[in-house]
């Protein structure tokens, strides 16, 4: 998640290039990078070379060919490794094998206390790292995880994760490029202060937080879903070159319909099942702001709930 939104992150590049030159100016090695890390592979966000490009931003590595590995497995504390070929974790490193020697050292980002990444200091020449190496690169690693914290909270719902409202009503402005056509689906849970009402609000926090995961489980991949507050969620769809966009608008939503009134929810034993209202307006058709786009589709919303609910209205212009 956090790969997908770096790009999203107004601040955060300019923070880790600072960092990155601050490493470069007091560590003597060639390259400084910062890398997002998941089971499968390895993401060099951003980087820094003296001399010799060893890294570069965007590329990838698998996840056991890369060093950011074993910082990961050794906790929360750096990783200092002044020679490659002599030290038991690297000598037979299939990294190792592959560059000769060198020096590595990398410092754990955390998130909600889950390792995500690293920030690392590298060569292909063996490094003798000062004390004060190690706790500059600690400090720097914790502030660029208080920037990825702050960062994401300006663009993610804290209760289901999905995109929130500032991110949406941004969106443009991180897509300047846009020029394909797009459906805003403005879904509204029907009957939601039931659940409220009858169970407690934890219990329709475990609403909000299935119907996030139902949402994200059905669009199409390439689409975007955030929570724009209580029950109101929005579902950004982006048909294909190749789709009609009525045709696939009204597919994708009736599949949205259709699998979050099949999701069941258990409480106190027993099957509650829940729906939802859905109101769509189109860009560029009915405008290029994205304010006016949600007030059309919440308009048309609105006459889905009037229509008896579990249904899909568009707006059609007065």
């Amino acid at each position: 998640m956090i790969q997908q939104d770096i790009n999203y992150y107004k601040n955060f590049d300019s923070i880790a290039k600072e960092v990155l030159a601050l490493l470069a100016q007091t560590i003597e090695v060639n390259t400084f990078f910062l890398s997002i890390v998941n089971p499968i592979q390895s993401f060099m966000i951003k980087s820094f070379n003296r001399n010799v490009k060893l890294i570069c931003e965007g590329d990838t590595l698998p996840y056991n060919m890369a060093y950011c590995k074993l910082v990961v497995e050794n906790g929360l504390e750096p990783l200092v490794i002044p020679n490659l070929g002599k030290h038991e974790l690297t000598s037979d490193h299939p990294a190792t094998k592959l560059i000769g020697n060198g020096c590595f050292m990398g410092a754990p980002l955390i998130n909600e206390g889950e390792i995500i990444g690293t920030l690392c200091a590298f060569d292909i020449n063996p490094h003798v790292f000062k004390e004060y190496d190690l706790t500059l690169i600690k400090s720097m690693a914790a502030l660029i995880s208080h920037a990825i914290n702050l960062e994401k909270g300006i663009i993610r719902d804290p209760l289901s994760g999905l995109y929130n409202r500032n991110f949406i009503y941004n969106y443009f402005d991180y897509h300047q490029d846009k020029t394909n056509e797009m459906a805003l689906l403005y879904i509204d849970l029907d009957h939601f202060k039931f659940f409220n009402d009858s169970f407690g609000h934890d219990t329709g926090d475990d609403v909000i937080k299935k119907a996030a995961e139902c949402f994200l489980q059905t669009v199409p991949e390439g689409s975007q879903v955030a929570r724009i507050g209580g029950d109101e969620f929005i579902v950004l769809l982006n048909p294909s070159h190749c789709e009609d966009l009525m045709k696939s608008t009204q597919q994708n939503a009736e599949l949205l319909l259709n699998s979050l009134s099949a999701m069941p929810i258990t409480i106190n034993g027993n099957d509650h099942f829940i729906s939802a209202s859905i109101g769509i307006s189109f860009y560029p058709h009915h405008g290029t702001e994205m304010e006016s786009l949600l007030k059309k589709a919440d308009r048309s919303m609105y006459m889905a709930k009037e229509s008896g609910r579990k249904n899909i209205q568009y707006f059609h212009p007065e």
